[in-house]
């Protein structure tokens, strides 16, 4: 069972704590995997888990006493769906405490909290585990995102450990120079310097992102396969810096995901995007859309193109 320890000493408790956090994040995780169709084999998961096969069938019987009916069908484990039971069903939400402190444990090191326990009483199929296990994923997706995002930003080489690839079946850890997200920010196209080529990186299946202080070495090679910024790729490079409305930096934020590793905010109410687009008539027709809410604060190119597209609507 998934239990609190209260040690005297802080150093003690910290680390019990972020202990816990793995023991509970791995649960989930397990949940997340067994719902799949086809189910997988107690070496996979413990390997996916980082931890034994002993382990592993310690946490079914957890899920069988909390509810949920782990099935073994052709060496491969799954929860079985109970026959009847609408998957579309709304389930209810964790409370607002209990959410804080869900996501407080993928963005943060987890300290022991008394709040675990009516978390943990409420994993069964009746309850928010549905929802809860859904929220905690996204946090995580999200804490990887934002630290590949700093890769791009700063133009640095990151670590993708334990990326575990379909393929050959296997985990390990891969170096990579990041370049783009796709639209929907579930994979990540990168240059692999030990291939030598671009690859395209799935963000769920990262265990963890460490940042390194190398530069790219290969940007000449970065090259995006299908849609870059705002609707276009190509080759060109227009340098641009706008400075945004509040409403223009969500509109942004919203239609344009791969644009964020190049957006900030500075003195919290200054809202910017900087950075290289390939072609100027995708951001043209975002700026145009958005009457005075967008200002050309670098690029030329960009500026004199946007005053023929002003004079032509004139006309």
């Amino acid at each position: 069972m998934l239990t609190f320890s209260f040690p005297n000493s802080q150093s003690t408790m910290s680390q019990a704590g972020k202990i816990e956090q793995q023991k509970i994040l791995r649960v989930f995780k397990l949940i997340n995997l067994l719902q799949s169709n086809i189910g997988k084999p107690v070496h996979r998961l413990a390997e996916l888990l980082e931890t034994d096969e002993r382990t592993i069938y310690r946490y079914f019987k957890l899920l069988e006493a909390l509810g949920f009916e782990v099935v073994k069908e052709f060496s491969k484990y799954k929860i079985q769906q109970k026959p009847g039971m609408d998957q579309t069903l709304n389930y209810g939400t964790f409370s607002q405490e209990e959410s804080q402190w869900l996501r407080s444990m993928i963005e943060s090191q987890g300290k022991g909290n008394l709040l675990h326990d009516s978390i943990i009483k409420k994993l069964d199929v009746r309850s928010e585990v549905k929802q809860g296990t859904e929220q905690l994923f996204k946090a995580n997706l999200s804490r990887l995102v934002d630290e590949i995002g700093l890769g791009i930003q700063q133009k640095k080489q990151v670590w993708l450990k334990d990326y575990y690839s379909l393929s050959s079946d296997t985990t390990s850890d891969r170096l990579v120079e990041p370049v783009a997200f796709s639209s929907n920010y579930e994979t990540i196209h990168a240059f692999e310097p030990a291939s030598k080529s671009m690859k395209v990186f799935k963000i769920e299946r990262i265990g963890e992102v460490v940042l390194s202080q190398e530069k790219w070495k290969s940007e000449p090679k970065h090259q995006l396969p299908g849609t870059q910024l705002f609707g276009f790729t190509g080759k060109n490079k227009f340098q641009v810096k706008l400075k945004l409305s509040k409403k223009a930096y969500q509109l942004m934020m919203e239609e344009h995901p791969n644009a964020r590793p190049f957006m900030s905010i500075k003195n919290r109410n200054q809202f910017y995007f900087q950075g290289e687009i390939p072609q100027l008539p995708g951001l043209a027709r975002f700026i145009l859309g958005l009457p005075g809410e967008v200002k050309v604060e670098e690029g030329e190119e960009l500026k004199e193109y946007l005053s023929e597209q002003v004079s032509k609507t004139l006309l």
